[in-house]
């Protein structure tokens, strides 16, 4: 029986319908049923569910990247509350997606180029409308052992499982399978199907995914009847969606397989399958989007399962696998290459354990670009520009080395490249008068490292030290095979989450202050023009940051009719008066005493030393000419 949902009126409300679209297409699946969601637009176009789509789309790189229409974050912005609202609205419910921008990246390590596709950016937005209101459902019937562009997933967690299963289970011949140009083939009719089998039974949600998949690329096809562009907001979860048929087939015959007996332990349920089973290819499944790898007993049995998953992508997923990049390798003999790492078997002891250390081709590439970096700060035209080069470099090193940091080779690999990346870095800089100094006397690296007194390449900036991040900084730390209870959608889940990344959970934008009385004003007509739509979410990013306190008094505000929003400049540009650094949590006595053209102290009686201070800067910033 399809479930229909109601619009959610606020983010609490949405966060609970979520929740519920999780617990019940898990409910569903224990219970053999398929899942059946009808509602789900009206879900999609609520005014909260874009609000929070607008705000995650402003937090990305990309948000200032245009498509074909020209038009970048700012633009939305600048414009008014209900105008923006009531555009992705419109635009939802007859969907006609414009054409996609392509531009093409080079693959890192030969001459083949990726191609990337940037949508106009309304259209990112209602993909991550649709994203947000149909993934609950989809995540609760993906492949446990699926890690690729899902929440609370991640790389290292399926390089543990492969060094898991190596160790502990003892399968060391891998087939290391590529599909061959997977996102240029996904059949849409297909994955389709898959949608409305996994339960999107709303038939309008399935039209705008599939407007979504046809959209055109400029200059090249009108048209686009195979495949989906990578670069769109939706596409990493409908590559999952297209490729659960291949988790759910090869995991059903042996990992998750169905026994007779009714055995339900996890290793109950493999001795028996060991012992007494009639099949004779044992496997374990991994899979990182299109990357994936399977684990077996034999190269026979290898083979045997390169040719079964062969064939089904060819019947059931119109898929190719590439022959020549799909490799059968013996891990005690050679490493395999997953994610930017190689795994392999060693020996310990009597037996053999799981290894993995970065890939040295991938590394010596990266490292190669950093090298460019540090050469280019030989031209630096003052000190600011040098501190901030120095700054997108160290963020870079500092990038390479978490990445990797759950690699017991993480070290030895980075040794490698260490002293040429330090003398060239101090050849670059010592111009500007650059010395060797101990890590732990660098402004920019002594919080982060207060152990380390290796030295470093570092320059003197308004009397610190600001020093490069070294190679030998790269330590090994242990990371936790992947929790399957965590997920966004279930109170338990999330705080698991919490708990393993020691991540405090956001605060929930405030709904309150979108039902304000300065929405009502605005919606009626006021079309003051520093009233944009960044105004109204940005408020609620300064209400949280201010957590929910008046900037001045610090009384506790409700975000009801007792809070107030103030532009502390109000002579700023335009494009800079809504930024969050300039609006100020007031409740709504405060806010009076800001305009007022004259202060008593009778009427700042109730008011700290540090509340009076703070105060008097908003006037002079307000009723100055």
């Amino acid at each position: 029986m399809s479930q229909k949902l109601n619009a959610p009126t606020d983010e609490a409300e949405l966060r609970t319908i979520l929740d519920r679209l999780y617990q019940s297409t898990r409910n569903s699946i224990e219970d053999d049923v398929l899942p059946s969601f009808k509602g789900l637009l009206e879900v999609a176009i609520s005014r909260t569910v874009i609000i929070s789509a607008i705000h995650k789309i402003k937090a990305n790189k990309g948000s200032k990247t245009a498509g074909t229409d020209n038009v970048i974050m700012q633009d939305i912005l600048s414009k008014q509350f209900a105008e923006v609202i009531d555009l992705v609205q419109t635009t939802m419910e007859n969907y006609k997606p414009k054409e996609v921008r392509r531009v093409y990246i080079p693959k890192p390590g030969n001459k083949e180029k990726r191609s990337l596709g940037i949508p106009a950016l309304i259209d990112r937005i209602i993909q991550e409308c649709i994203r947000m209101t149909i993934e609950p459902i989809l995540e609760a019937q993906f492949f446990k052992h699926s890690y690729g562009f899902r929440p609370m997933r991640d790389a290292k967690q399926a390089v543990e499982r492969a060094i898991f299963i190596g160790t502990k289970i003892k399968y060391n011949w891998v087939v290391e399978g590529d599909i061959k140009g997977f996102f240029d083939n996904v059949n849409h009719n297909i994955l389709i199907k898959q949608l409305w089998h996994m339960g999107i039974r709303d038939r309008r949600i399935l039209m705008i995914i599939k407007e979504m998949l046809k959209a055109g690329i400029m200059n090249e096809i009108k048209r686009n009847e195979l495949g989906t562009p990578q670069g769109g907001i939706i596409s990493p979860l409908l590559a999952n969606v297209y490729l659960h048929k291949l988790d759910e087939w090869v995991s059903r015959e042996w990992e998750d397989k169905e026994l007779r007996n009714g055995t339900k332990s996890r290793i109950a349920k493999l001795s028996s399958l060991r012992n007494y089973s009639s099949i004779t290819r044992p496997e374990f499944f991994l899979r990182y989007a299109d990357d994936w790898v399977l684990f077996t007993n034999s190269k026979e049995n290898a083979e045997k399962w390169k040719y079964r998953i062969k064939e089904f992508l060819n019947d059931k997923l119109k898929l190719e696998l590439s022959d020549e990049k799909t490799y059968i390798t013996n891990m005690k003999k050679k490493p395999i290459k997953f994610l930017g790492f190689r795994i392999k078997m060693i020996q310990k002891g009597n037996g053999h354990v799981g290894y993995s250390y970065p890939d040295r081709d991938k590394l010596e590439k990266k490292f190669k670009e950093i090298s460019k970096d540090l050469k280019k700060l030989k031209f630096c035209s003052d000190e600011e520009w040098l501190i901030n080069d120095i700054n997108v470099i160290n963020s870079k090193f500092r990038g390479i080395i978490n990445y990797y940091n759950s690699s017991p080779g993480i070290n030895l690999s980075m040794r490698d490249f260490r002293e040429n990346l330090k003398y060239t870095a101090y050849k670059s800089i010592k111009k500007y008068g650059g010395d060797w100094i101990p890590a732990n006397q660098c402004q920019n690296l002594k919080t982060f490292y207060p152990e380390r007194t290796e030295q470093v390449p570092a320059v003197k900036y308004k009397n610190h030290w600001i020093g490069f991040i070294s190679l030998s900084f790269a330590t090994c730390v242990k990371y936790p095979k992947k929790n399957q209870d965590e997920t966004p959608y279930s109170v338990e889940g999330r705080e698991l989450y919490f708990k393993r990344s020691k991540s405090r959970p956001l605060l929930l934008r405030t709904e309150a202050l979108l039902n304000s009385e300065h929405l009502a004003l605005i919606l009626a007509g006021n079309k003051r023009k520093l009233y944009t739509y960044e105004y109204f979410m940005n408020r609620c990013n300064a209400f949280n940051r201010d957590k929910g306190k008046c900037s001045i008094c610090r009384e506790t505000l409700t975000g009801f009719g007792d809070t107030q929003t103030h532009h502390i400049d109000n002579k700023l540009p335009f494009d800079q008066g809504n930024k969050v650094p300039n609006l100020a949590t007031t409740c709504n006595k405060c806010h009076t005493l800001i305009h007022a053209k004259e202060l008593t102290d009778k009427e700042t009686f109730h008011l700290k030393k540090n509340s009076i201070l703070k105060l008097h800067k908003y006037r002079k910033l307000a009723l100055r000419e």
